[in-house]
């Protein structure tokens, strides 16, 4: 009978319901981590059948959906119901198959702070996306009617996803995909609160503190000139890298990553052959290493006391679910939605099946870690803290008070880690354990503020049994190639003023390796011609490592 809804044309229902399945949960996800396989400390094994449970989850779900708006259309005078649900899963599909894929351009990076989605161009072109689809199916049904707009769209979404499916092969035989991890390395909380009787060697680092604004910070406060009076401040610092995953492998192995190899590569090699690692494991130190996004791919991590191997073959499921929603949210959402996605960093160390690894949380780090009651050990004691210091985003205020984000400063984040650095200090006094304590308080590279470049950190530095009347501050130009040979030196019981001995205070030209966010597989290197903080100064030499 005319108008009657047959049933052969639940294959609609099922059709766009795996495509929809499809391109969320298998393409997506597996694109993402093939794009990024150094992002993430599970093998892709691990990810298969999370995927495939996402997919077929989404897919039985949403058939169930239409099926149900097919049995009112055929049961009820609502007759055209099941065809409008198809006709809108079918716009679905092509507003976030087209955000996904072409005006991903306009996404604003994942660098801590509440994305701006506030982009007059990336909104209305998105608009303008969605108006066109929306028309074009409407006017197809004025002209072609329900059934024929509906067995044309549906042909469009499978060689849509047939096209998805030879893309993602591609991908995943052009990349290391299938390389399994030789291991995977966490740091957890373990020994966090351990404070040795005989000798303490700490690496405390702030990410992203700039040395010009926080030496303004710490010079208009008496109180905080006085905690680090014991301590040599070297403003004339250049950083090796301009973000964190290349600086901290270089700080401990003096080994520039030039794109040669993978990253992964690269830094388990630093890792491997640190002579500053060597010594304390000679001077048997109880070595530990707070990192939250550990890049180590080798057995020879775990000679790190907190470090442990979470198990390749286990995840959690709810954790990378969230991850991977937030993610999909964020690609595929129109842009005048995509707050919804409620993202601002992509986090998969969630999905680690450990319960106490180590976090970079300023305030958990305060609030939490610093407030364990203390263990004393006879042994020597090695730590290195990696927090998040004066990163985005501006969330606390200069006495630790969460606040949001958009109602804090840079200055205010600073004078937060001058507390954190108060109370870690007094912390080692408070146990008798300060003067037997070599303490270097430094950052990763600097901070993009004002005309300052990311090239110029804190680097402040204390040698045991060290005492000042108050703060020295050298003037030589140091390099981050400098810290390796001076981590050594420290070791060895010198102060820090005895250190850097043939550093010159002038005239040093001093190497940089800059890359935009994101683009880690475009290295490009600058010579720093004067002082750190001479942003000028800064000269590229023409030289680019490539992946």
């Amino acid at each position: 009978m005319k108008g009657v809804i047959k049933t052969k044309e639940l294959i609609y229902a099922c059709l766009i319901s795996c495509a929809i399945g499809f391109m969320l949960f298998i393409n997506e996800p597996i694109t993402l981590y093939a794009n990024n396989i150094n992002d993430f400390w599970f093998d892709f094994y691990v990810l298969i059948f999370p995927s495939l449970l996402f997919f077929s989850l989404t897919t039985i779900i949403l058939f169930i959906i239409f099926t149900a708006f097919f049995f009112l259309s055929k049961k009820t005078a609502l007759k055209k119901t099941y065809y409008w649900a198809i006709i809108f899963a079918i716009f679905c599909f092509l507003c976030a198959y087209i955000h996904s894929n072409f005006l991903a351009g306009f996404l604003p990076p994942l660098d801590g702070t509440n994305p701006d989605w506030s982009s007059k161009t990336a909104n209305i072109i998105s608009i303008a996306t969605c108006a066109i689809i929306a028309i074009a199916l409407i006017v197809s049904i004025k002209k072609a009617g329900y059934h024929k707009t509906i067995k044309y769209a549906s042909t469009l979404v499978a060689a849509i996803v047939f096209i998805l499916f030879l893309s993602l092969a591609s991908t995943a035989m052009t990349t290391d995909v299938f390389k399994p991890k030789e291991f995977i390395a966490t740091s957890t909380t373990k020994n966090i609160n351990l404070i040795s009787n005989r000798n303490n060697f700490v690496i405390l680092l702030l990410d992203a503190v700039d040395s010009v604004q926080f030496d303004k910070v710490v010079s208009a406060n008496e109180s905080y000139q006085q905690a680090l009076k014991d301590f040599s401040y070297y403003p004339d610092t250049v950083s090796a890298y301009s973000y964190t995953r290349d600086s901290i492998p270089f700080i401990f192995s003096n080994t520039w990553n030039e794109n040669q190899t993978s990253f992964a590569e690269y830094s388990t090699n630093a890792y491997n052959n640190s002579e500053f690692f060597k010594k304390l494991s000679e001077k048997g130190y109880n070595k530990n290493f707070y990192e939250y996004e550990l890049t180590w791919n080798n057995q020879k991590a775990t000679e790190f006391n907190n470090i442990e191997s979470p198990s390749s073959g286990s995840i959690k499921k709810k954790a990378l679910l969230k991850q991977e929603i937030k993610y999909i949210l964020y690609k595929s959402l129109p842009f005048p939605l995509k707050y919804l996605s409620k993202i601002e960093t992509l986090d998969f160390s969630e999905t680690k099946p450990i319960n106490d690894v180590f976090q970079w949380d300023n305030l958990i780090f305060y609030n939490d870690y610093l407030r364990r009651p203390t263990e004393k050990t006879d042994q020597n004691y090695f730590s290195f803290i990696h927090i998040e210091g004066g990163h985005t985003p501006f969330n606390v205020t200069e006495n630790l008070e969460p606040i949001p984000e958009n109602d804090g400063t840079y200055e205010q984040k600073l004078e937060a880690n001058m507390k954190i650095i108060e109370n870690y200090l007094n912390r080692l006094k408070n146990n008798n354990a300060y003067n037997n304590s070599t303490i270097i308080i430094m950052a990763d590279h600097g901070f993009w503020y004002g005309t300052s470049s990311r090239a110029n950190p804190i680097l402040y530095i204390k040698g045991t049994n060290e005492k000042h009347n108050k703060m020295t501050v050298s003037q030589k130009q140091i390099s981050f190639e400098d810290l390796s040979d001076a981590f050594i030196e420290l070791l060895n019981n010198k102060k820090s003023d005895e250190i850097f001995e043939n550093i010159p205070t002038s005239g040093r030209i001093r190497r940089h390796i800059y890359n935009g966010f994101g683009e880690e597989d475009r290295l490009i290197e600058y010579n720093q011609t004067g002082n750190a903080w001479e942003d000028k100064k800064l000269q590229p030499t023409g030289r680019e490592y490539n992946l």
